[in-house]
Formats: C-alpha cells, structure tokens, sequence
C-alpha cells in the first residue's frame, strides 16, 4: 500500500510571510479576487489576497497558477475560506514584498463556505486535494472568529466586525452600527475632579432624536463611527456590513469607532455570521434575563439593592423610548457622573432641600436621573448627615480611588435601582 503523503501543519499568515523559499499550509479568508489572466506558457494565473486573524491588515498576496481557467479558484462569496497545501513563499520587488504561489503540480486547495466547523461545505478542490480539510476544521472554525463582537473591543485597538448599519446622518460624518452584544464598560478619566461640571455625554440618545431612536433594538451597544472619508457611500441603513480595521477609542466616557485610511467596508447581507449574530440576538431577548448588561453577570456586587425584586430589568433605551411618560423601571446600571461634585453642596439650606443630578450608563445609553430628598436619604442610608460618610459613599458609587493628589481613571461598579419618569407639563408630557 503506497504511504499516504503528510501534509505540513498549518501556519498563521504572519508566520509564513517570514519562510522564504519554503512550502507552506494555511487557511486563510477570501478579501480579494483579481481577473485571471494568460500566462506565457499559455497557462492561467489568478491573484488572490487572504487574511487570518494574525495578519488582517495588508493581508497575503497568493498567485495561483493553472492550466485551464476552470481549475482556477472559482469564489462564490466575498470573504469564503480557502485551505492552501505546499504554497511556496517567496519574495518580489527586489526583496522589499513577499507573496506565495500555489502550483499545481506540488500544491493544493480547497474552498469553503459555512459558517462553524459543523457546516463548512468544499464547493471546489483541486485534483491532488485528498480531503485534508478533515485535520484543518478546529483551525477553520477559529479563522471564523477573525471578527471581533462588540463586546470584545479594546480601547486604542483596531479590530474586524460584522454589525448592522441602525442610522447614518445626513453628511454621511458618522454612521452608528450594533450586533447585539454589549460594549464592556469604559473607563472614565478626568484630570481634575473639581473641574466636573453637569457630565457631557456622548451616547447615542444625546446625539440623535427619539424618534430615531425608536427604530432602534434597546438590547446591545450601537457603536457611533465617525467618518473621514466616502467609504459606505454605496452602504445604507439596514444593511449588514463588514468592516475590517477599525480603530476604536473612548470619547468622554463613550465608544468611538474611527475610520482609518486602511478601514475597509464590505456588504455581508447573506453572510453565515449574520444569521448566527441575529440567533444570539434573539435567545438574549426572550430571556427574562436579556436586558441586564453583559458585564454585570453574575450580579452587581450588592452596593445598591431594591425592594421591587419581582419587577422585570429594563435597559436605559427601554426606558427612552418607552412610550408612557409616568412610569416606574428597575435597571442595572452604573452612576457615571454627580453634579453638583460636592457633596456639601448636595443639599441647600435656602430651600431645605437634598438634591444631585446622577447620570446613569448601561451598553444602551445614559440618562440623567435626579436624586432628592426622601429618596435621597433613603438612598445613602445611615450617615446621610455625615459629610465625611457621604462622600465615602459617593466615592463608591463613582468608582472614585484616590492616589496621592491624583486622580485615577474611574470604572463605577454596576448598582441595581429603582427609576421613575415623569413630566413637567401635562400638556406636553414627551417633550419635558
């Protein structure tokens, strides 16, 4: 019996790139597809360029050599999976650029499409293709999770993402996108305490209007991305997009994605990964559970608690967009931001009165919620009347940690609260 020919173990693109001269295995997905063209052999060639999650950015360059033009790679979907064996790496323009060249005579491929290792489908190999996908399908299934979610962003990072476009403005200056997933908190930074004024945010329900907002799912982060240049002019809202290296910040307490001159946008309306992001979607929402924040879980750490535990939790975007005015929430949430910051001026003894202007944040959205009087001392608890107690407690209510005369960045812990909504005008009740 002839010996059955080992294929070499698969390597990452940004290894690869460095084994000049050597064959080479790798997976890798589709970005790009170039016309195929005549060699002078009288062969064909067609030039593709694959990522992996450790190279998305420019990507690989494979030249892939044939001779009929239907024994080229005949790509059905934009970004489907391709499996190389014995690609050779090689370098061009005197040594300054590297690419890779599949030959049939000592390499292979396979393409597929799918979406998890259970249902990737070979829609096209090569003849010496001896059905090695088998070996490679743990390694295809992680090549999937290139993408990142929402909740896996990082501050001053770039990262690749599969979302829906919810609302672009009218200059085209930024658009805001979701998929579902909550954006972990953000770390709130100010130089000096004492300079906080009424807390400035930059949360989707203070940049666009109610009733934009009520289009809107109320469960997952919706992500604002500001724009440099004409990138999702053939894009609108409703469609579901990629969006390759895409640079994400914090902006006053918020997630900012930013546009770079290497972002790349591409339409993903019948993607794999679209269908499995709504079916994530729609398990969280028909949990009794779903509106509580990702981060959160297992429970806020018991700073706060309520007496309503047979009220179901609601997001802040449930509560904006709720259509009655005069209603009474239960949320988890976190208290970004005081005003007034002292706690001495809490309370005025012009009119006897307790009063502070919190702003609460959830994924959703933030909201600011008046804190007076009764409800106040019902808040703080014992030593209401205690500057030095109360502070102590605002402190942990803000996340506050005090090193030396500096201020450190603040993450405030999760709290569970009761929220109540009202009017000021009877006649115009939504409005005020």
């Amino acid at each position: 019996m002839a010996k059955k020919r080992e294929s070499p173990e698969l390597v990452k693109i940004k290894d690869a790139i460095n084994l000049i001269n050597q064959q080479v295995s790798l997976i890798g997905i589709v970005l790009e597809q170039r016309e195929p063209k005549r060699c002078r052999n009288n062969g064909w060639i067609c030039t593709l360029r694959i990522i992996d999650d450790s190279y998305p950015i420019p990507g690989l360059t494979v030249n892939v050599f044939s001779n009929t033009l239907e024994e080229l790679p005949q790509i059905k979907n934009h970004e489907d999976m391709i499996l190389f064996t014995r690609i050779k790496v090689q370098t061009f323009d005197g040594g300054k650029r590297v690419n890779a060249a599949c030959d049939k005579r000592v390499s292979s491929f396979a393409l597929f499409e799918g979406g998890t290792s259970e249902d990737f489908v070979c829609y096209q190999c090569t003849s010496n293709f001896h059905g090695e996908e088998a070996q490679y399908k743990s390694s295809m299934d992680d090549l999937r999770k290139v993408f990142s979610f929402l909740r896996e962003i990082k501050k001053g990072k770039f990262f690749d993402l599969v979302c829906r476009i919810l609302h672009a403005d009218e200059d085209m200056s930024a658009v805001f996108v979701w998929d579902g997933t909550d954006a972990p908190p953000a770390s709130i930074v100010a130089k000096r305490v004492e300079e906080d004024k009424t807390f400035s945010s930059l949360s989707v329900n203070t940049l666009l209007s109610r009733d934009t907002l009520l289009s809107f799912p109320t469960v997952g982060t919706i992500l604002r991305v500001s724009l440099n240049n004409h990138l999702f002019h053939q894009v609108k809202p409703g469609d579901w997009v990629k969006l390759y290296h895409l640079l994400c910040e914090v902006d006053r307490g918020s997630w900012v994605g930013k546009v770079t001159v290497t972002t790349k946008v591409h339409l993903a309306q019948d993607d794999r990964l679209v269908e499995k992001i709504m079916r994530i979607y729609d398990k969280r929402i028909s949990s009794k559970l779903g509106h509580i924040p990702f981060w959160s879980f297992p429970s806020p750490p018991g700073l706060t608690e309520t007496d309503d535990d047979c009220a179901p939790f609601v997001s802040l975007m449930d509560i904006i967009t709720y259509p009655k005015v005069t209603c009474k929430y239960r949320c988890i949430v976190r208290v970004v931001a005081a005003y007034p910051w002292q706690v001495e001026d809490f309370y005025s003894d012009q009119n006897r009165r307790h009063r502070v202007l919190l702003t609460l944040e959830d994924p959703t959205a933030t909201l600011d919620a008046f804190l007076c009087d009764k409800d106040a001392e019902y808040f703080w608890g014992v030593g209401f009347q205690d500057t030095e107690m109360l502070r102590k407690k605002r402190n942990r209510l803000l996340g506050i940690r005090e090193i030396s005369n500096l201020v450190a960045p603040r993450n405030p812990p999760w709290i569970e609260c009761c929220i109540f909504s009202y009017y000021t005008h009877k006649a115009d009740p939504r409005s005020t």
